[in-house]
């Protein structure tokens, strides 16, 4: 594999671009914290994606565009990762939650214990019927994962930080099956529900929301409007699709 500093690429691209030896993707690896020091890349001037912003180890084209379309390998980067948290607000009665934070400790069972009171009621379920049931101390939800979401009834509203790691969205591929799946929404900004799930819109056949809003492709309706940080939805799909989300 070779590899070539960045440095050394910012001084040799115009060479490289008046020369146009470069006719097919050469890119080795890129670190995907924009805050890494050492970037490394070879890169295909003629690609279609090309842009001068790769060179840039503060570019979020750099950071996302490459890794999206390329194989990466983070063995390289030297980088801290620094600890964040996401708020969750939970209403009253059944909702559809995901995070896009992983907690150090990410046992189910832990994740919402301190959310149960006795006398109240606290009901966690995954899409395949297992559950965590505080009142009976009954769990077999092994862990939280950041793509997956799950349904949580609590007898009243309450809020939950979840402080940890996270994610970036795009690198992180979410699996959708044949029939219906909770499908978690990890990106840290609303975005509208057609353009999120554009790329295999004619897999869906509906979308639902925990309030019963839906967006139907085949109608041209979109009722739930935009997806959102912290909620989960139900989606019932004609083929099993993996899909990443988008970066802005």
């Amino acid at each position: 594999m070779y590899t070539i500093n960045l440095k050394l690429l910012l001084f040799l691209a115009p060479i490289i671009l008046k020369a146009g030896t470069i006719n097919e993707s050469l890119i080795e690896y890129v670190c995907i914290d924009p805050s890494a020091e050492n970037y490394f890349a070879l890169a295909d001037t003629n690609h279609e994606n090309w842009n001068d912003s790769y060179l840039n180890p503060n570019s979020s084209n750099y950071n996302f565009v490459f890794a999206q379309n390329f194989e990466i390998d983070n063995s390289f980067c030297e980088y801290e990762t620094t600890e964040t948290c996401q708020t969750i607000e939970f209403p009253a009665g059944w909702t559809i939650f995901s995070t896009y934070i992983e907690t150090e400790n990410n046992d189910a069972y832990n994740y919402f214990a301190q959310m149960f009171i006795p006398g109240s009621q606290v009901i966690l379920l995954d899409e395949t019927g297992n559950a965590c049931l505080y009142e009976w101390s009954y769990c077999t939800i092994q862990s939280i994962e950041i793509d997956e979401a799950f349904r949580i009834k609590l007898s009243e509203a309450q809020t939950r930080e979840f402080c940890g790691t996270q994610h970036f969205p795009e690198l992180t591929p979410i699996t959708l099956n044949e029939g219906w799946n909770l499908m978690s929404y990890i990106k840290t900004t609303p975005a509208d529900a057609i353009a999120v799930l554009e790329d295999f819109v004619e897999e869906i056949i509906v979308v639902k929301d925990d309030n019963g809003m839906a967006y139907i492709p085949n109608w041209n309706y979109n009722g739930i409007g935009n997806l959102e940080p912290g909620r989960g939805y139900q989606i019932k799909m004609n083929s099993s699709q993996t899909f990443t989300y988008h970066f802005d």
